[in-house]
């Protein structure tokens, strides 16, 4: 699919094919600075623990997609948030720098989520916090629902769900930014008699990279770095979990989320064409220990747009009693 990787890094959740034991690790993660892999549920995943010596609750970074990885993060904000915390970057299974499973659909969302839970086992402390991004906001809140005792605190940045709103906000977000020939070809695909998610489909495939970046960025100089930084790291996403949450999503992380008594920043650009800010402002009205962050200078990677800013509000809302 043309423009995959564009396509790929922004839907969003699903149901389980199998059930996974929460079995431990196979080789615990030794909580001090550096790379390792560590096999979770059968399948090798990589993990990066920086900050330690700072001796604070593991924030545990949760990658956006479905498929997509930590490279970029952890040049950008990563690095700032390593001066004050301790971080751990971690891959989810068929991503980045971690191994895939034999089974093209073994993807399901409780998949994740337990490979989440054996991660937090082997980190041997009692709670962490998760900074999730993008998809890694919505993975983050439904491990949060699921465990709610190993969860200190949640940071949402850009949280969205792939329910039909949110096409729809995507869509109206390629219009404005569209080019005459976009804005004729978005004209013609709307006319169809396809799915709402074929159509949606098509409009992504009308896009080329100049688009996409107008559209995942407000600072085209940002846009810049952040397409440099995933050309050198090489890594792919092959599509295969998105493919799976596309299948199986149910659209209803607000209605489960609602009441989590987590403490939660949700972290949310005005210029956020993905996302929207739909997802975040449903999200503050349910979750009653929330605080909302609206981000002016940004769209769907104020991580990237907005570092600095980034990592002071999160500086200051994990060490806030």
């Amino acid at each position: 699919m043309k423009y995959i990787y564009s396509f790929l890094m922004l839907i969003l959740v699903f149901s389980c094919t199998k059930p996974f034991s929460n079995s431990p690790a196979s080789n615990s993660v030794k909580y001090q600075n550096g790379e390792r892999y560590i096999t979770i549920n059968g399948i090798r995943h990589w993990v990066k623990i920086a900050g330690s010596e700072h001796n604070t609750t593991p924030v545990v970074i949760v990658h956006g997609g479905p498929g997509g990885n930590n490279y970029t993060f952890e040049r950008t904000a990563g690095q700032k948030l390593e001066e004050f915390t301790t971080i751990v970057y971690y891959e989810q299974r068929g991503c980045g720098r971690s191994d895939a499973p034999q089974n093209t659909s073994d993807y399901a969302l409780p998949t994740l989520i337990s490979d989440l839970n054996v991660l937090s086992d082997s980190l041997g402390v009692d709670k962490i916090t998760l900074l999730g991004y993008s998809f890694g906001a919505e993975l983050s809140l439904r491990y949060a629902i699921a465990h709610p005792e190993k969860v200190e605190k949640l940071i949402l940045s850009s949280p969205a769900e792939l329910s039909k709103a949110n096409m729809l906000v995507q869509i109206q977000g390629f219009y404005s930014i569209g080019d005459s020939s976009l804005r004729s070809g978005i004209e013609k695909v709307l006319k169809d008699t396809t799915s709402l998610q074929a159509k949606y489909g098509n409009i992504w495939n009308l896009a080329n990279s100049a688009t996409v970046d107008k559209f995942l960025f407000h600072n085209q100089d940002k846009a810049q770095l952040n397409r440099q930084l995933w050309q050198e790291s090489n890594l792919k996403n092959t599509g295969l979990m998105a493919k799976v949450y596309l299948q199986n999503n149910k659209a209803d992380l607000v209605q489960k989320t609602t009441g989590l008594q987590t403490p939660t920043l949700l972290i949310s650009g005005v210029y956020d064409k993905n996302g929207g800010l739909h997802t975040g402002l449903a999200l503050k009205e349910v979750l009653p220990n929330s605080t909302l962050k609206l981000y002016h200078n940004s769209a769907h990677f104020p991580d990237i747009e907005e570092t600095e800013r980034f990592a002071t509000d999160v500086k200051e809302f994990i060490q806030a009693k």
